[in-house]
């Protein structure tokens, strides 16, 4: 395992779970400062790690913004919606992805590049120009690139996110120029490992040392939430949500279920057809779901995750986790900080904060086993 000290600069912070990523890949090192512009991540972010993110565009960071922190790590998460089908897939022609691009140009500039850069990003990634760019540059920087597409329930979590994965080490000056691997080899012959462990690894010793993790995924109820029934209410799905959604075949989950959807930013509005998974809380031996007639599910009493149970399922830190099971992906000596949402966060921006947030479990599995090897 690397014995450098690893300071930090994290970009598009939004609620820290790149931050809560590195804390739990027990790496030696900080985070020395966070950048982003929305206003409402910011109040959490400030809320729980007790300082607040930088909100200069990350688009017109100066090479003076970035060198002053000697920072010898990148955690880069951007936005997705440059290469999702909603954001209309624009690529790198979409000013959601300027503050990207503008960190590739200005990465060569530098008087000392960072040893480190870890991305994360939706499926569909990895066939973008952005992607193309980011390894043009890592490329002809020197860089040893590592790229992952993973969901975490190859980590034993029950929630289906498949996401794009990018670790990059700098090599050292003493690297023969004649190994050098050019852009375009790379690009032709690069493998984006779709395994966990990966191949690469040597999963015998990672298996010892994660002796505790679990072989199985576990079981949704393990993340739930014991509401009363006034609680039950305030997450029940609207009926005309429901009956709006005539022949959409949206995702019910019972809570004995090891497998549930993504969830998007749109979870807990009338979007229920591609959002996320709804919890099936009555009837629970029926599931032959007609979605022709909508009406018929109304007695099924659905009710949306709530805000606490998804961050779980993201392995956010939380103080009081629900059963040991869920707390065993975590460890157990872990003493904050916690994710806590400030008290003036309504339900529907919780919602929309956690759908644009990773896998801190799964991001700290790579960055202590892939990046920082």
């Amino acid at each position: 395992m690397n014995c450098e000290y690893v300071k930090c600069l994290e970009f598009f912070s939004g609620i820290g779970g790149l931050h809560y990523a590195f804390i739990l890949s027990e790496i030696k090192g900080e985070v020395v400062a966070s950048f982003d512009i929305n206003t409402v991540a910011n109040s959490v972010y400030k809320h729980n790690f007790g300082k607040d993110p930088i909100t200069k565009g990350i688009d017109s960071l100066t090479i003076e913004d970035i060198e002053k922190y000697k920072a010898n790590c990148w955690l880069i998460s951007p936005p997705c919606q440059p290469y999702t089908r909603g954001g209309k897939s624009l690529d790198d022609k979409d000013q959601r992805a300027k503050g990207l691009l503008h960190l590739i140009d200005i990465l060569p500039t530098l008087s000392d590049l960072p040893n480190y850069i870890f991305l994360e990003n939706v499926l569909n990634f990895e066939k973008s120009k952005c992607r193309e760019k980011l390894v043009n540059q890592l490329c002809l920087t020197n860089y040893e690139i590592t790229e992952c597409l993973l969901t975490p329930l190859q980590f034993g979590i029950p929630n289906d996110r498949l996401r794009y994965y990018l670790m990059a080490r700098k090599r050292s000056n003493s690297f023969e120029l004649k190994d050098i691997i050019l852009p375009h080899e790379y690009l032709k012959n690069a493998t984006i490992h779709q395994t966990w462990p990966l191949s690469s690894m040597l999963k015998k010793d990672y298996q010892q040392e994660n002796h505790s993790e679990p072989s199985d995924t576990f079981l949704l109820s393990t993340y739930l939430e014991k509401l009363n029934g006034e609680e039950i209410k305030k997450y029940l799905v609207p009926e005309k949500y429901i009956l709006k959604s005539f022949n959409f075949r949206f995702d019910i989950v019972l809570p004995t279920d090891h497998k549930c959807s993504c969830f998007t930013k749109s979870y807990g509005s009338h979007h229920i057809y591609s959002s996320g998974s709804l919890i099936q809380t009555k009837n629970l031996e029926f599931t032959n779901y007609n979605f022709e007639d909508p009406s018929s599910l109304l007695n099924l009493e659905l009710r949306f995750f709530t805000p606490e149970e998804i961050a779980r399922l993201h392995a956010f830190p939380l103080k009081s986790q629900v059963q040991k099971s869920c707390d065993d992906l975590l460890k157990s000596n872990y003493n904050g900080p916690y994710l806590e949402f400030p008290e003036n966060i309504s339900i529907i921006q919780k919602y929309r904060m956690l759908g644009n947030s990773l896998n801190c479990f799964v991001v700290s599995k790579l960055l202590r086993y892939i990046l920082f090897l």
